[in-house]
């Protein structure tokens, strides 16, 4: 049985989609100088941002012509129209553009298929470390290294210690320090762009507090890709689910996410 509106063979499509993505992103993180401009909101792009964006576009368009796709990268759809949007396509070309820069190989491509508020499918493919993963609402969860596919719900950890935060590199809150001292002894580890949820679904990590800014195409990907894991991805405020699509701007809410074998 499938997700409604979304096809399970659209997931593997969307990996190799997102494999190919990074290739684009590959060629030019290879060269010795890229050009970093800045869009209107202060946030850097390059041309691996565009080239992805690109390759993703066009693929995600033969595949599923009529189906809407939203891109960081492309030009917003006014609110009056993507309200009424049933299930669409959320991508971010290239997540963690700051730590392309910084050549430390903590970025992704992020495709997620949206079905009203919620994000029931995803890829979040990381090149450099050539990992790829990805999900299905009630289907199952996996990630693919150097060949060999392993379920993610198989990888949840034992771990009994003081709980494992993960946080963002290049992104610090002022109200995770608050957050950190609530939670008591704990291990905090710093990682770029969606590989945050990634190490939670791997059961490396237990729980990725966000009490700052981040967009919906930063996150859908990555969070279908962990619940589909058996992981949660909380509102901070309210404790519900993260939802999309359900509001003019697209940004979210301050939100907590937990492995699989935290909740």
């Amino acid at each position: 049985m499938s997700t409604p509106h979304f096809k399970f063979e659209w997931l593997a499509i969307a990996a190799d989609i997102a494999v190919e993505a990074g290739d684009a992103i590959m060629s030019i993180y290879a060269s010795d100088e890229f050009a970093i401009n800045t869009k209107d909101d202060a946030s850097p792009v390059t041309a691996a941002d565009l080239a992805s964006h690109e390759v993703i576009v066009k693929r995600l368009k033969q595949l599923t012509p009529e189906i809407p796709i939203l891109s960081e990268e492309s030009v917003e759809t006014d609110w009056s129209e993507r309200r009424h949007w049933s299930s669409y396509w959320l991508i971010d070309p290239l997540d963690g553009t700051k730590e392309f820069i910084k050549r430390n190989g903590e970025f992704t491509v992020n495709i997620a298929f949206i079905v009203e508020d919620k994000a029931v499918a995803g890829v979040v493919y990381a090149p450099v470390l050539d990992k790829c993963f990805y999900g299905a609402l009630d289907q199952g969860a996996w990630v693919e290294h150097s060949g060999r596919k392993q379920t993610l719900c198989n990888l949840s950890s034992d771990y009994v210690g003081a709980p494992r935060i993960v946080g963002s590199r290049s992104h610090i809150s002022p109200g995770l320090e608050a957050y950190l001292q609530q939670i008591g002894e704990h291990q905090m580890k710093s990682v770029g762009s969606s590989l945050k949820f990634c190490l939670l679904a791997e059961g490396e990590a237990d729980i990725y507090p966000r009490l700052g800014l981040t967009s919906e195409w930063d996150t859908a990907a990555a969070q279908a890709v962990l619940e589909s894991a058996g992981g949660k991805v909380l509102q901070f405020e309210t404790g519900k689910r993260l939802d999309y699509n359900q509001k003019e701007d697209i940004l979210n809410p301050y939100f907590i996410a937990y492995a699989p074998h935290w909740r």
